[in-house]
């Protein structure tokens, strides 16, 4: 069993493989594989089309509040996420903290004597959930709307150029913005 699951993790692998061609290679004539951009495309459009929510973005998301809607351009709203996020980990922060000074833990299920103390407890469980739902929340919307925005832009591009889904998998070439290089990926799928 452990063979096949090996197996099939390995082929999974070999399925998703990206690869970069240099332009100047000498066995492979990379030039012939880009193909031309439509006349009139800004900078900032080809941009457009190049940009994709996948899970690397996202994962960075949940550590940087925001930065979707800041990759996609959207700056108020990647603040707005921030914000609330910030928000919800104070919140929570308050929450353990308060709590901790109630009982040397942070068990919110302790027993506690004072009704005073009792209710405070509550309250800190009530203040936890909050501010873990805030957090929540923003993920999710940075997530979802993010890409929501790459996609919208990216399809008034090609509206905009008449490119349909065949045009857009011959364009085949992608733009490293920082490093200001072209790149021509393909991938080998299984």
């Amino acid at each position: 069993m452990k063979k096949i699951l090996f197996f099939v993790v390995f082929i999974l692998m070999i399925a998703n493989i990206s690869a970069q061609v240099s332009i100047s290679s000498e066995k492979y004539n990379a030039l012939n594989e880009i193909k031309p951009i439509p006349e009139g495309m800004t900078f900032a459009e080809f941009q457009k089309i190049q940009r994709i929510v996948d899970w690397k973005k996202i994962s960075v998301s949940a550590i940087l509040p925001g930065y979707i809607h800041f990759y996609s351009e959207k700056p108020e709203i990647g603040w707005a996420i921030f914000g609330i996020r910030l928000t919800g980990s104070l919140m929570m922060g308050f929450a353990m903290y308060d709590q901790y000074k109630i009982s040397n833990a942070l068990d919110f299920a302790i027993d506690i004597n004072s009704e005073a103390d009792q209710s405070r407890t509550r309250n800190n469980a009530i203040v936890l959930s909050t501010g873990l739902v805030l957090n929540m929340l923003g993920l999710a919307f940075d997530w979802a709307h993010g890409d929501w925005v790459v996609e919208s832009e990216r399809n008034q591009v090609y509206f905009k150029y008449g490119i349909d889904e065949e045009k857009r998998e011959l364009l085949g070439i992608s733009y490293n913005s920082e490093l200001n290089t072209p790149e021509i990926a393909f991938s080998i799928r299984l």
